[in-house]
C-alpha cells in the first residue's frame, strides 16, 4: 500500500482550498445544497414578505440560520423573525425539515401553525436525532399534537407558550418526556395541576403562567429537586397555602414567580431565600388579610443577594408599615417592586444608593414622604414609580441626578405649583405621569424643550388651563392624556401632525369648536376620548378613515347632525349630544363591537332587524332617550354575550320577543379589558378606558373596568310595549336589574321571576298588570328596590317576608285592591268573602221589607180614599167582596163535609 508524501498532501489540500475559493464549483459553498434547498422549501410554507435576507450564496450567512463552524451544517433555524401569518391552511409539512440532520435548535414562533399535514406531522422529527430545543410558542396548537411531540425523544426543551392547550391531558401526555424545560404558559389549561408533573424529575424550568389552574399544588412537587425556574404566576384560581412543604424543598430554585395567585397564610421569607435564589415574585390576587409575608421574625437569610424582588399586596409583617430591614443588606438588586404594602416613613433613598445596578423601582400605593432622589448621580435607574404616596416637593435637579430615567410616574401625590421645568431637560424621558396632583399652569408649558420628544404624557386631574398651543409639535407622542383639567379653546390642526398618536384623551375640559377635519391623518389612533366638553358641529367624515380606531368617546358635547359613517370600532360612546338620523353603527356580520352607548340623542327609525348577527360580541347596548320606534326585533335574542340593555324612553311598541331569555346566555367573552391590544407597560398610563352608565335602584350609576363583570340589567321602561311578561324571563338568571315600568304590559306577574337569585332591582310599575303578587318573590335574597305601583293588582302583598320588610307603601301605591303589610288594611281572603256575603244579605232584606211596607200602605190608603168619595165604586167593591166571601164559604163547607165522610 503506497503512502502519499507530506508534500503531496499539502499540495492536494492547497488545490482543494483554491478550488473552494471559486464560487461556481459545486460543493464549496458554506452549507450543503440539500440543506439550502430544504430551507427554501421551508420558507415557501409561509408568507414572509421579504423580511429575510437570503440573497447570499452561502446559506450559513442567511438571516435566522445558524451553522456549525466545524462542519458547515445547519444547527439552528429561527423563523420567528418572519412575524407573519402562516400558510392559508395553517398546516405545516414537517418532512421539509428532515434534510437538516444536524439541527439542534428550531424556533417557529408566531407563525399561527394549527397542526401538520397528514403523514407529515411533528413525529417525523424523531429522525432529527440532535434536535434538542423546539419553540412552537404563539401558534394555534392543541392536545392533538401531544403524541407527536412525545415521539421526538431527543427533545430537552419544549416551548409551547401561547397556544390552545386546554386540559390536563397536555401535562399527562408530556410527562413521559425527559425534558429539562417545559413552557406551557398562556394557554387555557383548566383544573387542578396533574400529579403526572411529578414524574418529570429532570425538569429544570417549568413555566405554567397565565392558565386557569385551580386548587392546590400536588404535594409531590417537592420532589422536583432539579427545578431552577418555577413560574406559576397569573393563575388566579391556584391556591398556595403557607407555610408550604413544597417551596423550601426546591433548594435549586433561582427564580420563583407566584404573581397573581391566591396566596393564603403566613410566609416566612427566610424559608425561601436560599443563597442561589435571585428572582422572587409574590403577589396575591385575593384578600390581603388572608396572606402576609414576615420579613423580621425570624431574621431573613443574610446571604441571599436578590436581583429581582416583587412583593405586591403582601401585607408585610402584618401591615406594620415598616420597610423590611433585610433590604439594607441587599446590593445586587436590579428590580424592586413593592406596591400597596402601606409602608410609611421617608422614601428609602438608600435602596438606590446601595444598589448601583437598580434599574426599576416601584413603590406605588404606600405612604412615603420626604425627598425621593438619591444623594449622588445614579445612571442605571430607568423606571421609577412613586405614585400614590405623600410626596410634596419635586426636586429641581432630577434631570442631573437621574439622567437616564425613561419612565417616571408621580401621580396621586401632593405636588403643586407650575409644571416642573426641570423635566423639560430630561432627554431620555419617554413616559411621564403627573396626573391627579395640584399642578396649576398654562398647558403650553408642558410642551417645551425635550418634552416634544416624549412618548407618553399624562397630566390628567390637575388644574392646567389655557389653550393648546396652535404650533404644538409632538412627533414622537404615542399617548397624550389631558383629561379633567380646565383647558379651553379649539383643538389645534397641528395635532394631526402627530402621526404616531395612539391615545388622545382630552375629556372633561372646556374645549370648544369643531372636531379637526384633518383627523383622518392620525392613522395610528386607537383611543379618542373627548367626553364632557362643548364641542359643536358634526362628526367629520374623516373619522371613518381611522382604521385602527377601536375606542371612541365623544359623549356630553353639543355635536349635531347625522353620523354618516364610523370605522369598525370596539367601543362607541356618543351619548348626550344632539345627533340624529337612523341607527349609526354600520351593519356587517362578525363586527368586533363590544359596547354601544347612544343615550339621550335624537336618533330615530327602527332598530336593526339583524342586530344579533351584525354584533355577535356585543356586551352593552344603551339607547335610552331617543326616538326609536317599531318593535324590538327577534334577532336581539342572538346577542348571547349581552349584559346591559337599555331601550328606555323611546317609542317602541308591540310585544317583547318570546326568545328574550336566550339573550346573554353566554359569558365567555365577558371581559372588559381593553380590546385593542397591549401598549408597552402602559396600563398605568392609559388605564381601563371603558365606563358604562346604567339606571338601577332608582339612580344612575357608572360602572368602570371589570366592575362591569358584575353589573347586568334590562331596561325597557317608558315605551309603548304591550302583551304579557313571559315566564321565560325567569331563565335570565344573570340579571341584577329589571325595569319594565311605564308601558302597557298586562296579564299577571310571572312567578318565575323568583328564579332570579341575583336580582337587586325590580320595577314593574305603571302598567296594566292584574292578579296577585307572587308570594315566591319573597325568596329573592338580594332585592333592594321593588315597585309594582299603579297597576291593577289585588290580594295580599308578600308582607314582611325576606327583603320585603324594607319596602314601604310607595312600592304598592295605585293598587286599591291590595291588602296586608305595609298597608294598615289587613286581609284574610276566605273570611273577607264570607262576611261580605252575610252583610250583603242583611242589607237586601231591609231594603225589600221597607219597599213592601211602603207599597202596602200606599195601596191601602189609596183604596180607602177612592171608596169614600166614589159611591158606585164602593157598592161594586162590597158586592164583589160579598160574592167572594160566599164562594169561599161554600167551598170551605163542601171540603169539610168530604173530610168528615172520609173519616
Amino acid at each position: 500500500m503506497s503512502r502519499t508524501s507530506p508534500a503531496a498532501a499539502v499540495a492536494v489540500l492547497c488545490c482543494f482550498v483554491m478550488m473552494c475559493g471559486t464560487p461556481f464549483l459545486p460543493g464549496c459553498e458554506g452549507c450543503r445544497h440539500d440543506e439550502k434547498s430544504a430551507l427554501l422549501d421551508i420558507l415557501d410554507q409561509f408568507d414572509y414578505y421579504d423580511s429575510l435576507d437570503w440573497s447570499s450564496r452561502d446559506c450559513c450567512e442567511w438571516d435566522a440560520v445558524t451553522c456549525s463552524s466545524r462542519t458547515g451544517r445547519v444547527t439552528g433555524l429561527d423563523l420567528s423573525i418572519l412575524e407573519s401569518i402562516g400558510s392559508g391552511s395553517g398546516l405545516l409539512n414537517a418532512t421539509t425539515f428532515l434534510p437538516l440532520q444536524e439541527l439542534r435548535n428550531l424556533s417557529l414562533n408566531y407563525l399561527y401553525i394549527q397542526g401538520c399535514y397528514p403523514g407529515a406531522g411533528f413525529e417525523v422529527w424523531s429522525k432529527l436525532r440532535k434536535l434538542e430545543i423546539l419553540d412552537l410558542s404563539n401558534n394555534k396548537l392543541d392536545e392533538s399534537s401531544i403524541t407527536s411531540f412525545v415521539a421526538v425523544s431527543s427533545l430537552r426543551s419544549l416551548l409551547l407558550h401561547g397556544n390552545a392547550f386546554s386540559s390536563n391531558l397536555t401535562i399527562q401526555g408530556l410527562s413521559t418526556m425527559k425534558l429539562h424545560t417545559l413552557d406551557l404558559g398562556n394557554n387555557y389549561i383548566h383544573g387542578k395541576l396533574a400529579t403526572d408533573i411529578c414524574n418529570m424529575g429532570d425538569l429544570q424550568e417549568l413555566h405554567l403562567s397565565g392558565n386557569i389552574l385551580l386548587g392546590e399544588l400536588p404535594s409531590c412537587m417537592k420532589n422536583l429537586a432539579s427545578l431552577r425556574i418555577l413560574d406559576l404566576s397569573h393563575n388566579t384560581g391556584l391556591i398556595l397555602k403557607f407555610p408550604s412543604p413544597i417551596f423550601p424543598s426546591l433548594t435549586s430554585l433561582v427564580k420563583l414567580s407566584l404573581l397573581n395567585n391566591c396566596l393564603e397564610g403566613v410566609l416566612s421569607l427566610s424559608s425561601l431565600l436560599s443563597p442561589q435564589l435571585t428572582h422572587l415574585e409574590l403577589a396575591s390576587n385575593g384578600n390581603g388579610n388572608h396572606f402576609q409575608v414576615q420579613t423580621e421574625n425570624p431574621a431573613t437569610h443574610p446571604s441571599a443577594q436578590l436581583k429581582v424582588l416583587v412583593l405586591r399586596n403582601c401585607n408585610l409583617n402584618g401591615n406594620s408599615s415598616v420597610i423590611p430591614s433585610f433590604l439594607l443588606h441587599q446590593h445586587a438588586l436590579e428590580t424592586v417592586d413593592m406596591p400597596n404594602n402601606n409602608l410609611t416613613g421617608y422614601f428609602p433613598l438608600w435602596l438606590i444608593d446601595n444598589n448601583v445596578n437598580l434599574s426599576t423601582l416601584v413603590l406605588r400605593g404606600n405612604s412615603f414622604t420626604g425627598p425621593f432622589l438619591p444623594s449622588k448621580v445614579h445612571t442605571n435607574l430607568h423606571w421609577m414609580d412613586a405614585s400614590h404616596n405623600r410626596l410634596r416637593k419635586l426636586p429641581v435637579d432630577i434631570n442631573t441626578t437621574l439622567p437616564n430615567l425613561r419612565y417616571l410616574t408621580l401621580s396621586g401625590n401632593y405636588f403643586r405649583g407650575t409644571f416642573p421645568s426641570t423635566l423639560s431637560y430630561m432627554d431620555n424621558l419617554q413616559y411621564l405621569d403627573l396626573s391627579y396632583n395640584n399642578f396649576s399652569d398654562n398647558i403650553a408649558s408642558a410642551f417645551v424643550g425635550s418634552m416634544s420628544n416624549i412618548t407618553a404624557l399624562k397630566l390628567s386631574g390637575n388644574h392646567f388651563y389655557g389653550a393648546f398651543p396652535q404650533d404644538i409639535q409632538l412627533p414622537s407622542i404615542l399617548h397624550l392624556l389631558m383629561d379633567e383639567n380646565e383647558i379651553k379653546g379649539e383643538l389645534p390642526q397641528k395635532i394631526c401632525d402627530s402621526m404616531k398618536l395612539m391615545t388622545f384623551d382630552a375629556s372633561n375640559n372646556e374645549l370648544t369648536g369643531h372636531l379637526p377635519t384633518c383627523i383622518y391623518q392620525l392613522s395610528a389612533l386607537a383611543i379618542l376620548k373627548l367626553k364632557g366638553n362643548s364641542l359643536t358641529g358634526s362628526i367629520p367624515s374623516g373619522l371613518c378613515g381611522l382604521r385602527k380606531l377601536v375606542f371612541l368617546d365623544i359623549s356630553s358635547n353639543n355635536l349635531s347632525g347625522p353620523v354618516h359613517c364610523l370605522p369598525n370600532l370596539y367601543h362607541v360612546h356618543m351619548s348626550e349630544n344632539r345627533l340624529n338620523g337612523t341607527f349609526p353603527i354600520p351593519l356587517s356580520v362578525g363586527t368586533n363591537i363590544y359596547t354601544v352607548d347612544l343615550r339621550d340623542n335624537q336618533f330615530s327609525g327602527i332598530l336593526p332587524e339583524l342586530i344579533g348577527k351584525s354584533f355577535p360580541n356585543l356586551k352593552v347596548l344603551l339607547l335610552k332617550g331617543n326616538m326609536f320606534n317599531g318593535i324590538v326585533p327577534n334577532d336581539v335574542c342572538n346577542l348571547r354575550y349581552l349584559r346591559l340593555l337599555d331601550l328606555s324612553h323611546n317609542k317602541l311598541s308591540g310585544q317583547l320577543p318570546l326568545c328574550l331569555y336566550i339573550m346573554g346566555l353566554d359569558d365567555g367573552l365577558f371581559n372588559f379589558e381593553p380590546g385593542f391590544g397591549t401598549f408597552p407597560e402602559l396600563f398605568e398610563v392609559t388605564g381601563l378606558p371603558d365606563q358604562e352608565g346604567f339606571m338601577t335602584k332608582g339612580r344612575q350609576d357608572n360602572y368602570r373596568g371589570n366592575i362591569l363583570n358584575y353589573m347586568t340589567g334590562l331596561d325597557f321602561s317608558s315605551n309603548q310595549l304591550k302583551g304579557s311578561i313571559h315566564e321565560s324571563i325567569g331563565d335570565m338568571k344573570w340579571l341584577r336589574a329589571l325595569n319594565f315600568s311605564e308601558n302597557n304590559f298586562d296579564g299577571s306577574i310571572p312567578q318565575s321571576l323568583s328564579n332570579l337569585s341575583d336580582l337587586e332591582s325590580l320595577d314593574l310599575s305603571h302598567n296594566k298588570l292584574a292578579g296577585q303578587i307572587p308570594s315566591e318573590l319573597a325568596a329573592l335574597p338580594s332585592l333592594e328596590v321593588f315597585s309594582v305601583a299603579y297597576n291593577n293588582l289585588s290580594g295580599p302583598t308578600p308582607g314582611t317576608k325576606g327583603q320585603f320588610i324594607t319596602f314601604d307603601q310607595s312600592s304598592y301605591e295605585g293598587n286599591p285592591y291590595l291588602c296586608g303589610p305595609p298597608f294598615l288594611k289587613s286581609c284574610s281572603v276566605p273570611e273577607l268573602e264570607e262576611h261580605g256575603e252575610e252583610d250583603d244579605d242583611k242589607v237586601g232584606d231591609i231594603i225589600l221589607f221597607g219597599c213592601s211596607a211602603m207599597f202596602y200602605m200606599a195601596g191601602f190608603w189609596t183604596s180607602l180614599g177612592v171608596l169614600y168619595f166614589k159611591a158606585s165604586w164602593r157598592w161594586s167593591w162590597f158586592s164583589a167582596v160579598d160574592m167572594f166571601s160566599d164562594f169561599v164559604m161554600v167551598k170551605l163547607a163542601i171540603y169539610t163535609r168530604k173530610i168528615r165522610g172520609a173519616s
